[in-house]
């Protein structure tokens, strides 16, 4: 038959699918590594705006602190001192012109020559404060009743951008201004501090001071963030904005604000937006608010990052066809030598590279083997042929069947006239088994197996007397059942081997057959070493490989192998064995014909 040769393999496709993957690899890992990097650099971005956002948070808490601080002292000491919390009281019951008369007769009854007043007192808490506009000091009872302290004319004008006429009766200090009242101005550029006013007595509200800051201050602190361009909100604690320095967030998402202190990133209209707030710090809330938009730098970062990319890609994808393409061509004139040599070229060499690796090694080897095989077929090849020729005679008259039968059977005649019994019977039970093995039948009745097995069992017995049980229960029905010769003797011989305990006399073995109607088993077992799962599985990884390998149990294989190509792979050996408790071989059979498709 005429053997086919394979196709051999293409180096162009391999070095292609070579090329192909490593630049899916290098095209992977990079991206998977610049996103990695761009990502958590964009993180330490944005955190760092946050941080920046919450200083300028803290900063504009701390000036409203500042402020709060002056007011709760003045307030403190509005209420220690009886005669102020009077003075103030009557003036919101009763108006300017009143007033003023109840200040001059308290002045008359009193020794001090130092005046003291509403106007007096509230400038000495707060004449020092530049951003301060105004003080407004309104009744509850009588809303016409206001006093009014200005601390910067200009600045108060400035701020008030609606004004309304009307002809109430309005009481006040001299710089009080009777064109508007505290309901219906309306202000630019202006923070209002509201303070109740109570009646130390019954503790019920009788008016309300406010305080009016001009935010140039705030404009001037905020104006100075640097980076991601941030909005900057005060909201009271309705959640209405007192002030805003907007760059373009939407009024809506201010409203949805939380009252609470928190950072967090939310999605509004299709925009990232992150908030940071700062609350229950006095009566107002101080939010700052960067879109996701507004990262220029993120976004330089992102884009260059990208470049890089595409670049170190670039680069990457270079070298590795560099390195990738040298390899195959380098394989590629190996191939090319090799074929040579099966052309019959024994003279064709790989040509020497200046690299140093595996590939050189394997040039190497390889012209070293072809100088050695010529060399080798030069001067040994017709000697050894000879020599192997008269060897293979010589074996094959050493090894006659009649040869060996006449030199055991001397053997055994010997060992009797000299009175050696169990030798001889030793003798005569291996002459039995070497002329069984040597009959050219491939298949035998059950019952001459059956024979043979106990002649090796008997042989062996004399080897360990007294120190085996072997029980035989096979029906006589199935006695004359055609099987495979020399099946079950390498079983047995496989447990003398690695299962029989020499140091015991109750090693037993059991074999029995089973006849399943269309199929027997012919079933070994012993009480014996046995296995553990891991020795179990590699056996059977053994004996189901179609090619040898350096193993001791070749008997099984063999056996295995020769009953699947005799009857079909539904049939042949399966083991069961458990650690020191012993193994189970099992043969499965065909009861008639011939099962091989």
């Amino acid at each position: 038959m005429k053997i086919k040769k394979q196709g051999r393999p293409n180096t162009q496709n391999i070095f292609n699918k070579l090329f192909l993957i490593s630049s899916i690899t290098i095209i992977t890992t990079v991206i998977i590594l610049i996103v990695t990097i761009t990502n958590y650099y964009s993180d330490i971005i944005i955190q760092k705006e946050v941080n920046i956002s919450t200083r300028t948070l803290e900063r504009v808490e701390d000036y409203f602190s500042a402020k709060d601080a002056d007011i709760n002292r003045a307030m403190k000491e509005l209420y220690s001192r009886g005669d102020m919390i009077d003075d103030i009281s009557y003036a919101l019951h009763n108006g300017y012109g009143e007033y003023m008369e109840y200040r001059l007769d308290k002045f008359s009854e009193n020794h001090s020559f130092t005046p003291s007043n509403i106007e007096i007192y509230f400038t000495s808490y707060f004449s020092h404060d530049s951003d301060l506009n105004a003080i407004s000091l309104s009744s509850l009872e009588y809303p016409a009743i206001e006093y009014l302290l200005i601390n910067n004319q200009t600045r108060w004008r400035e701020s008030i951008v609606a004004k309304t006429t009307k002809n109430d009766l309005f009481f006040g200090m001299h710089n009080v201004y009777t064109e508007s009242l505290p309901n219906i101005r309306k202000f630019k550029n202006t923070i209002i501090k509201k303070i109740d006013i109570n009646n130390p007595v019954t503790l019920k509200k009788i008016g309300e001071i406010s305080f009016y800051y001009s935010t140039e201050q705030m404009d001037e602190m905020l104006n100075r963030h640097e980076g991601a361009p941030a909005s900057y909100f005060l909201l009271d604690n309705e959640g209405t904005s007192m002030y805003a320095l907007n760059k373009g967030v939407p009024l809506s998402l201010i409203e949805k604000v939380s009252l609470k202190t928190n950072e967090t990133k939310i999605k509004w209209q299709r925009e990232n937006y992150y908030i940071n707030t700062i609350a229950n710090s006095g009566d107002f809330t101080y939010v700052s608010v960067i879109p996701d938009k507004g990262w220029t730098k993120l976004m330089i970062v992102r884009g260059t990052m990208w470049i890089v990319i595409t670049l170190l890609i670039a680069v990457a994808i270079l070298i590795s066809y560099s390195f990738t393409y040298n390899y195959s061509r380098r394989i590629t004139t190996i191939i090319s030598t090799i074929r040579q040599v099966e052309n019959g070229n024994l003279h064709a060499r790989i040509p020497e590279s200046k690299h140093d690796d595996e590939l050189s090694k394997i040039a190497v080897n390889i012209n070293s083997m072809l100088a050695e095989l010529n060399n080798y077929i030069e001067q040994f090849y017709v000697l050894n042929l000879k020599q192997q020729h008269a060897e293979l005679k010589a074996l094959q008259a050493q090894i006659d069947p009649h040869f060996l039968f006449n030199t055991l059977e001397a053997i055994r005649m010997v060992a009797v006239m000299e009175g050696s019994k169990t030798s001889a019977k030793m003798t005569f039970h291996l002459s039995k088994l070497f002329r069984y093995s040597l009959e050219s039948k491939d298949t035998v009745p059950l019952y001459t197996e059956i024979e043979y097995l106990n002649q090796y069992i008997s042989l062996m017995q004399f080897k360990f007397p007294n120190k085996l049980q072997v029980y035989f229960d096979i029906p006589s029905d199935m006695e004359q059942i055609m099987v495979q010769k020399l099946i079950l003797q390498p079983i047995i011989e496989n447990y003398f081997i690695h299962g029989f305990k020499k140091g015991q006399s109750d090693n037993t073995l059991i074999i029995r057959a089973v006849n399943l109607g269309d199929m027997m088993t012919l079933r070994v077992e012993d009480n014996g070493k046995g296995m553990t799962e891991v020795e179990l599985s590699t056996i059977l990884r053994h004996i189901n490989r179609d090619e040898g390998d350096e193993m001791k149990s070749i008997g099984l294989r063999n056996i295995h192998q020769r009953l699947k190509l005799k009857y079909g792979d539904q049939f042949g050996i399966s083991l069961k064995s458990i650690k020191d408790q012993g193994t189970i071989v099992t043969l499965s059979i065909p009861v008639q014909g011939n099962y091989h498709v």
